[in-house]
Order: structure tokens, then sequence, then C-alpha cells
């Protein structure tokens, strides 16, 4: 297997970690995170550094590439931003549990988290670095732009679009061939039964908009 280092030491990357070991297709080489002290231990790996480091970590743990552990979409842009900065052609893995299910004719980016029975149906196209959580459904024929999220039961409806940043939050419905737009939440148990537009928050059944949002707003309580 080839060694692989994880960008992010916050609850997320236990999430990822169990991923990986489940999948068994990578190492995990250890840890990087800004607040955590290295050589510390998280969740049974060490942690290695910061990530401005990750020339030297590459020539010491011979690592192939490696993967973000951060769920905040905005947080998880960021960190891309700067681990480019350092390595234009660093290689991002996916990890995909094995009680997935992928349709056929799906495309997948790079950098994304597919966890434990989520199910991905045919002709879906699902971009980089995007989270697809617990038992959510992804139906036929969907786009999710990039660093893009839908939480754990989650549906949506064929020929859905959700736009980049966007995250669809905890036990959403989504009714077919509608659009999410750009950096726009969509909170816990609505139903969206209407396109949404960019930067809001929406919620409620049927889900209305409710406020704006700013490009880098968070999404995800710390911790």
């Amino acid at each position: 297997m080839q060694n692989i280092l994880l960008f992010g030491g916050g609850l997320h990357v236990h999430y990822c970690i169990d991923n990986i070991e489940k999948e068994g297709k990578y190492r995990v080489a250890g840890i990087t995170d800004p607040y955590k002290t290295p050589g510390s231990e998280l969740y049974g790996y060490r942690v290695l550094g910061r990530q401005e480091e990750l020339l030297r970590l590459i020539r010491e743990h011979d690592l192939y590439g490696g993967l973000i552990t951060i769920g905040d979409n905005w947080e998880r842009k960021h960190a891309y931003d700067a681990i480019h900065t350092i390595k234009p052609d660093f290689v991002f893995v996916n990890t995909i549990h094995p009680s997935a299910l992928i349709g056929r004719d799906v495309e997948l980016g790079v950098g994304n988290l597919i966890m434990a029975g989520a199910i991905i149906n045919p002709g879906a196209r699902i971009g980089n670095f995007c989270f697809v959580a617990t038992g959510a459904q992804v139906e036929h024929d969907n786009v999710m732009h990039d660093f893009s999220s839908i939480s754990a039961g989650s549906i949506t409806g064929g020929k859905v679009e959700i736009g980049k940043y966007s995250a669809i939050t905890l036990g959403v419905t989504i009714a077919d061939r509608l659009k999410i737009g750009e950096n726009t939440v969509i909170g816990s148990g609505s139903l969206v039964l209407d396109d949404v537009p960019d930067n809001v928050l929406a919620y409620g059944s049927p889900a209305k908009v409710v406020r704006s949002r700013k490009p880098g707003e968070r999404f995800l309580k710390s911790g």
C-alpha cells in the first residue's frame, strides 16, 4: 500500500481514518495539524507537523499523496490552496467506504470522501474535494461541484445540481431537477421543492431563504 498524509486533525479526520482502514487501499503515514503537538498521537496515528512542512514530509515518509480531512467546505478549500502553493502537483486521493454503492458511469474527481452506506447512482458527477456522508443518496445524473457536501441521511432527486462550496445538511430531501446555488446551506430536515440561489441559508418544509451568507462563512461548529 502507498503512504498518504492526512491534512487536518479535527473530528472529521476520525471519519476519514475509518474509511481508509476499511478500504485497505492506502496506508496512513500520519497527520498534519496547526494546533496539535508534533509527535503526539491522534486516533492511533502520529501528528507529523504542519502542512507548511509538506516537502520535508514527502521525503521523510515516502508519500504518494494525501487527503484533506476537514469537514467545513471553505476550510477544505483554504487547505487545498495552501498545499497547492507548496506543491502544485501533489496527488489527492479519494476514499470510498466498502459499503458505499457507486453506480455505472459515475464520474469522481479527487480528494473525495464517500462514507458508509452512501449511494451514488448512475450518471452522477462528483467534483473535487466533496463529502458524501453516511447513508446519503445522490440520485442519477446529479452534479456536485467542487468542495460541496451532502450530510448523513439526505436524499437528492434525479438531475439535481449542487453548487460549489454548498452544504446539504442532515436529513434533507431535494426534489428532482433542482439547482442549489453556490455557497448555499440547506438546513437540517428541510424539504426543497424549488431552486435555491447562491449565497443563502435556506430551511424548512418547504425550504425558504432565511438570510444571506458571505463567501468563506463556516457552516459547521468548531471542535
